[in-house]
């Protein structure tokens, strides 16, 4: 135990020193930023049914029906079956407020379930909101915008952040007159590897034919990667 405890303990000696070098050395610390803003090429989309009937097999049959047409249609736009994932037929009463009465009324059965999908042409989003309206889905509880490049953006974000704290550290140098050294540390507040940013459009109610609510974008609102990289660089004079 005390050979491992010796041995760690001269490794860490070294990395000890070095920041002790570091934080000694006169430097200029700045903070560069970057960004990349694009549109998305990708969405995922929940939708939801709710049905009510005066009987529990109606109202199941029923829900069973509209979810076989709408996979149906989501297949047609969505190659990858794994992209589409379906929830469990839940079950209860529904019952709503009557005023006269004061209270809630019995009113049936509900049914309800969730398909979840993910669309990679945003050109076609618009076609298959269409056919989706025909069917008897509620509405559209979420739709989320993402790229799937993001890796890529965040790369360039990151690149464009440390020129940015590079023309940063030199135009601070020349203003001082200062010459300056060797980069001492640079480091990056995101990894392109993070997750993606999405944007998140909820709910659009269906009404017959129509749809309430905003509406369906068939390109989504920009998306903005931003990095943040610390430099620190030594100061000869």
């Amino acid at each position: 135990m005390k050979k491992i405890a010796f041995i760690l303990l001269c490794i860490a000696i070294p990395f000890f020193t070095k920041a002790q070098d570091i934080n000694s050395k006169p430097k200029i610390s700045v903070v560069g930023s970057g960004s990349v803003s694009v549109f998305p090429n990708a969405a995922s989309i929940t939708l939801q049914l709710n049905h009510v009937k005066p009987t529990l097999r109606e109202a199941v049959n029923e829900n069973q029906q509209t979810m076989k047409l709408i996979r149906q249609i989501v297949l047609r736009y969505v190659k990858d079956t794994t992209e589409i994932k379906t929830s469990l037929i839940t079950t209860d009463k529904a019952t709503r407020w009557d005023a006269k009465l004061s209270k809630e009324v019995f009113i049936g059965f509900r049914s309800t379930q969730k398909i979840i999908f993910t669309i990679l042409d945003l050109d076609k989003i618009q076609d298959l909101t269409e056919e989706l309206l025909r069917t008897k889905f509620q509405r559209i509880e979420r739709i989320s915008y993402f790229n799937t490049n993001f890796q890529e953006h965040y790369k360039k974000a990151e690149e464009f952040a440390v020129a940015d704290a590079l023309e940063t550290t030199r135009r601070l140098a020349n203003h001082s007159n200062l010459q300056l050294g060797k980069i001492l540390t640079l480091s990056s507040n995101k990894s392109p590897n993070d997750s993606n940013v999405r944007i998140n459009t909820e709910e659009f109610e269906t009404y017959g034919k129509g749809m309430g609510g905003r509406g369906v974008s068939s390109s989504g609102e920009l998306i903005k990667y931003s990095v943040n990289v610390n430099l620190q660089t030594e100061i000869l004079n």
